[in-house]
């Protein structure tokens, strides 16, 4: 079988293209991100669809608008900054997601048949969790003379969805940001 090949305008090429300058912060979008311990930012590139299911978030929130958002990929893209201490609930999805660290230093954790482990994962360093495994990752140490770390997360499908464990919904709960209806508690 043989590809069919395109001739793009250049136009039509500079729309595939997000300069990590030019990126937008966004620090809102998903429900733990109202927590302290949970605090960072995304500067989405490659966008996707949002998710349909109840109780079901889209992985980079439904605010972060991705700098490439025309292609049907097939994966999403985004740079996830936090400050030491900061991360995320422990949650799920429904497909691969994978990480690589750009600065500082990440705990990547997740709960194995065994109870919850961890890994320390440095520069240029890369993890893919399987579906339905739950996890979580945070910054444990900022780059040299800077504030916070960056983490690089890719996850696949067009519309990927994401569900807090259970811990993470009573947080949410704890903390006012759901009630006990809407976690369907």
């Amino acid at each position: 079988m043989t590809i069919q090949t395109t001739l793009p305008r250049r136009d039509d090429m500079l729309a595939c293209v997000a300069r990590f300058g030019d990126l937008q912060r966004c620090e809102t979008g998903l429900p733990d991100m109202q927590l302290p311990e949970c605090r960072r930012a995304f500067l989405n590139v490659l966008g996707f669809d949002q998710p349909k299911g109840e109780g079901q978030f889209s992985p980079f929130g439904d605010r972060a608008k991705a700098r490439v958002s025309h292609l049907q990929a097939g994966f999403g893209v985004s740079f996830i900054a936090a400050a030491p201490g900061k991360g995320v609930l422990m949650h799920t999805h429904d497909t691969v997601e994978s990480f690589m660290v750009i600065k500082g230093r990440w705990k990547l954790e997740w709960q194995g048949d065994g109870g919850d482990e961890h890994l320390i994962l440095d520069p240029l360093d890369f993890i893919a969790f399987p579906l339905g495994v739950q996890r979580r990752f945070e910054c444990v140490q900022a780059a040299p003379g800077e504030a916070e770390g960056l983490l690089l997360g890719m996850i696949g499908g067009n519309a990927p969805a994401a569900e807090i464990a259970p811990e993470g919904v009573a947080r949410l709960i704890e903390a006012g940001i759901f009630t006990p209806e809407r976690a369907g508690a």
